[in-house]
């Protein structure tokens, strides 16, 4: 069978020259133009090289000044090769040095591949250990410079002494919470629609009509506990570095801090349009209720109040213009029914109760509303 191959010499004028490349019993033919070299394939030395090796060179110390080589691999299963035990030596060092340049290839894909299918298996964590990363002092800048285009789009309860009231009872929620990283500052929004939204850092905004459909603090205080776990699970930033993709998680694991940074903050302007997903509203569920246990406040506030938004706000209806209460991922009837299996493990805890009445304080809210 004959191949093509290369002949590399000082003695063409560009340094190669094509030839055909013929094995016999005792012999290897290169030949091209007039010319046909012989190398007896007892004395050829058989390796590999080039790019990938994916290159066969031929040589022989009879003809120092001249190498050959070939792209062919069949020329390695030609039969006259196997009658040579120098021959077939350097076939067997040949395909045990792919061997051995595969198996460091598939190692390294391997390596990268397991890397890739361990941010997809252990993402939560991953992103919440990246996320960490992130001052919460960059996170309240950002959560400020929101707050402050919320400040032109809703109309704030400017009574000092009602937000001071509010701050002051819900001091033992945010006492339950333990994390002294946030400084959570709570605003009144004169808006009927039942709603609470919480931004980077801390700053609060609760819709007047949620206040007034709540039946007690403890439903009130239902709503923030999620809310408060929005910030405090660090969901506005995960959401972006979620958004972003796996560079972001991979130069963040290496310890790229400044480059996650830089980034965020370049995407920072959509966090008024990030969207809770069904992981971190089960996740802001779950620590929220753990946040009122803490506080030894009676989390079934929690369920009285998602009751009422489900009434509210049945499943078929648009609720787009709600921030992040209300989700149809997931709905609010199996988070009711997930946070009704917590409240069997109440059994007989005892609760703090309120000093003020919140009757009292809706009234005083509706003062300052019907004033606006």
């Amino acid at each position: 069978m004959i191949y093509q191959g290369i002949a590399m010499s000082n003695r063409f004028p560009s340094g190669r020259k094509s030839v055909t490349i013929e094995i016999g019993f005792s012999d290897i033919v290169f030949s091209f133009d007039e010319e046909k070299i012989r190398f007896s394939l007892q004395g050829t030395d058989i390796s590999v090289g080039g790019a990938s090796d994916r290159l066969i060179y031929f040589n022989h110390p009879s003809h120092p000044d001249i190498s050959f080589y070939t792209t062919d691999k069949k020329i390695l299963k030609d039969p006259n090769l196997h009658y040579h035990e120098r021959a077939q030596n350097g076939v067997k060092k040949v395909k045990k040095t792919k061997a051995i340049n595969w198996t460091i290839w598939l190692s390294i894909i391997g390596f990268f591949v397991a890397i890739i299918l361990s941010i997809f298996i252990f993402r939560t964590s991953i992103m919440k250990s990246v996320a960490n990363q992130v001052p919460p002092s960059w996170e309240k800048e950002i959560g400020d410079k929101l707050f402050e285009e919320v400040k032109t789009e809703y109309k704030l309860i400017k009574d000092s002494a009602l937000i001071a009231e509010l701050t002051q009872t819900l001091q033992p929620l945010v006492n339950g919470i333990g994390d002294t990283s946030f400084h959570f500052k709570f605003y009144i929004a004169n808006n009927p629609t039942m709603n609470a939204f919480a931004m980077p850092g801390g700053n609060v905004v609760i819709h007047s009509g949620i206040i007034q459909k709540a039946a007690n603090w403890e439903e009130l205080m239902g709503v923030l506990a999620h809310e408060l776990s929005h910030v405090t699970q660090r969901h506005h930033v995960r959401g972006i570095i979620s958004n972003l993709g796996i560079y972001v998680l991979l130069s963040s694991m290496v310890g790229d801090g400044s480059a996650l940074l830089g980034t965020l903050a370049q995407a920072s302007g959509s966090l008024t349009s990030l969207k809770t997903s069904r992981e971190y509203e089960t996740e802001s569920d779950e620590t929220g209720w753990q946040y009122l246990l803490n506080a030894n406040i009676n989390p079934e506030g929690m369920i009285g109040m998602f009751k009422k938004l489900q009434k509210e706000y049945p499943e078929d209806k648009d609720t787009e213009e709600l921030t992040s209460l209300i989700s149809s991922h997931p709905a609010i009837g199996e988070r009711i029914d997930l946070l009704s299996k917590k409240k069997s493990e109440l059994k007989n805890k005892q609760f703090i109760t309120f000093k003020n009445s919140f009757d009292t304080f809706k009234t005083r809210l509706k003062t300052d509303l019907d004033k606006q």
